[in-house]
């Protein structure tokens, strides 16, 4: 029987959430290849101290490697496919993830990587171990007669073929440690925002029936190392499939299951055509606590241009509505689209400012710079300004050294003020909050550096200048690993 070790590589910089919580894709991949009789064997480096010499101690029995590979994580990924490697080089070293999805080609040509997989890896990574044949395999990229060759893509696959998380799989420091329960319930989004992975890659929403989510659900409950932790369905839209969701929601409180959970929703479902009010009081009393929105930006104009389907009304309908049952809201903002004005930012900041002010409970997640992922209209805009991606893994490796994100606006030449995209993310998480809010924040760094800094972004914030972000520069230095 194969053995295969999965690892989740280290980030670029000090997150305490990320110890917080563990990688769904990781979890899901694993207990696939557990249900069909694969050894598996997980290695979450984010969160688990010592791995390297964890890694080194499991090659010994390994036959494969896969490693989960966001675009922030491809300097620690390249430095342990070299332990792999110079432990044993034709141990097969396979990247998945975001990154090898959207430059598979990239990505394979690497001498330290021998198959790039391309989507959901689940069915993919059998039929590797299996030893199919590598050009009958979709959805993977490999080198072949010194050629970088990429396979038809695989047809997405049923969430309902899937099984059930098996908790057993996971480290249990992790599980012991672990303060937000990861799950869940769907894959994929039938909405079609341009910016969006999703929608780029085609990724249409298939669900899990209820009767599996509550049977998932039965499972944490049961489970004590999560007795009075939170739940996350980490779906990108819960309730796109208004009957199911109604039928977990209903069920969980007929179960008495008495779990407070969180997970996505969209401004316009919180319209009363589509969740009235009773709708609304079941999903609090079923244990929901935090509802999170993609609201994107405060413009309608780019509201149209990304395609979202909302308005700036329905954004804050949504909050009073989240508000009024004692549901907290979550806002995700982004800046520094091709297009994008200051008078569109201006209007975005204006928008966080009156979510704010509905109540303290209003959160806000960004505004964060604008990700060009290829294959999308907006993926063209950029090149069109321009601007071009980095062609091999070296280049990246470069490009995301001192990065917190996928990629830095300095790069992008269609930016009139790239101070304020890049640095005001800091000001309204530091300084549109409380003060007690502001500290809360999971980046680690000394308590006094980091009330000063919240002091300052607070001033900023309030006289809404943001000019010259000298701290903001000086305090992203200190939380990215040089």
């Amino acid at each position: 029987m194969a053995k295969v070790l999965l690892i989740n590589p280290p980030f670029n910089i000090s997150k305490e959430n990320y110890d917080s919580s563990i990688s769904v894709g990781l979890l899901c991949l694993a207990s696939y290849l557990d249900q069909k009789g694969i050894e598996v064997k997980i290695i979450d480096c984010v969160r688990q101290k010592d791995h390297l010499n964890l890694i080194s101690q499991e090659l010994v029995n390994t036959d494969l490697v896969g490693l989960s590979v966001m675009t922030t994580q491809i300097p620690s990924a390249l430095e342990i496919s070299k332990i792999i490697k110079d432990f044993n080089r034709d141990l097969p070293v396979i990247w998945g993830g975001l990154h090898p999805t959207f430059f598979p080609k990239d990505t394979a040509s690497h001498d330290l990587v021998d198959i790039a997989v391309i989507g959901e890896g689940e069915e993919t990574l059998l039929e590797i171990i299996q030893g199919q044949p590598l050009d009958q395999i979709k959805g993977i990229a490999f080198v072949e007669d010194n050629k970088t060759r990429v396979n038809p893509e695989r047809p997405l696959l049923g969430i309902n073929s899937i099984p059930l998380p098996n908790w057993n799989l996971i480290p249990r420091e992790i599980l012991d440690n672990l303060d937000l329960i990861p799950t869940h319930t769907s894959r994929g989004c039938p909405h079609r925002c341009t910016f969006c992975v999703n929608a780029i890659r085609k990724n249409r929403w298939r669900g899990r029936n209820s009767q599996d989510v509550l049977k998932d659900l039965e499972i944490i409950k049961n489970q004590w190392f999560f007795k009075d932790k939170p739940i996350r369905f980490w779906d990108e839209d819960f309730f796109v499939d208004k009957q199911r969701s109604l039928e977990i929601v209903q069920g969980m409180i007929k179960n008495g299951f008495n779990m407070k959970w969180e997970t996505t929703i969209r401004a316009d479902y919180l319209d009363d055509q589509f969740m009235d009010d009773p709708f609304l009081a079941d999903l609090k009393k079923s244990g929901c606590y935090l509802l999170s929105f993609g609201a994107e930006s405060g413009s309608d104009v780019i509201l149209k241009k990304l395609k979202k389907g909302i308005t700036v009304d329905q954004i804050i309908n949504s909050a009073r509505r989240c508000l009024k049952h004692g549901i907290i809201p979550q806002y995700s903002f982004m800046v520094g689209l091709p297009g994008e004005t200051r008078k569109d930012i201006n209007m975005t900041i204006k928008l966080i400012d009156q979510l704010i002010k509905l109540d303290d409970q209003v959160q806000i997640l960004g505004p964060q710079a604008f990700r060009p992922y290829p294959g999308s209209v907006l993926y063209a805009e950029c090149l069109a300004s321009g601007w071009s991606a980095p062609e091999s893994l070296e280049g990246w490796k470069k490009v995301v050294k001192d990065e917190l994100n996928y990629l830095s606006p300095r790069n992008f030449p269609w930016l009139d003020d790239v101070d304020l995209v890049e640095s005001l993310e800091a000001y309204v998480r530091f300084g549109a909050h409380t003060i007690k809010s502001a500290l809360s924040s999971t980046i680690k760094t000394n308590k006094i550096l980091k009330l000063s800094f919240i002091l300052l972004c607070k001033i900023r914030w309030k006289l809404k200048f943001f000019k010259w972000p000298i701290e903001f520069k000086i305090a992203r230095r200190a939380v990215v690993k040089t």
